[in-house]
């Protein structure tokens, strides 16, 4: 009896034995596989590529979401040098294209977009639509570098309220 209660206690810790360390190998395992996300996700965002965040976000890899927000400026930062580039080469066209595609995206150089958006339509002609991007960044970006432009682009298109609000401005600012 005691050599049968000996095998059934050995048994038992055999098993416990056992069942530890196979929970501790899923445990392991499953952090392996994490890590293995992780490095994917480095080697996208070192790569650029646009498929980072929707991999982050499949994957739920929430530690990774500010270098998802870093990448997004960096990305929209990019497309506004380019556009600068294009308008100051008289690629009045490819500037709005670039513009157009993240002005509605919100980041810390809206001002600029705007801008440069409302320039770069009146330049290809689209009076209207520069009038609309002008003033929007005219009530919108108080402090920016551009107000002062653009207050003078504006002064020259627009007319009836419009001209009036403009001319005020330029009059409390010294210009007119």
């Amino acid at each position: 009896m005691k050599s049968r209660n000996l095998s059934i206690l050995l048994a038992t810790v055999f098993c416990v034995l056992f069942l530890v360390t196979y929970l501790y190998n899923v445990k392991l395992f499953s952090q392996l596989q994490r890590a293995q996300k992780l490095i994917k996700a480095y080697e996208l965002y070192v790569a650029d590529s646009k498929d980072f965040s929707k991999y982050v976000e499949d994957n739920k890899l929430k530690e990774l979401t500010y270098l998802v927000e870093k990448q997004m400026k960096s990305q929209i930062r990019s497309k506004i040098d380019t556009a600068k580039v294009a308008y100051r080469n008289g690629n009045y066209a490819d500037t709005v294209s670039l513009l157009r595609e993240i002005k509605d995206i919100e980041n810390p150089w809206l001002d600029e977009v705007y801008f440069y958006l409302g320039s770069a339509l009146l330049k290809v002609g689209e009076v209207e639509s520069a009038k609309l991007y002008l003033s929007s960044f005219l009530d919108s970006f108080t402090y920016s570098v551009y107000r002062k432009e653009a207050l003078m682009i504006l002064r020259e298109i627009a007319d009836g309220e419009l001209k009036k609000k403009v001319q005020d401005v330029l009059k409390n600012l010294g210009e007119f």
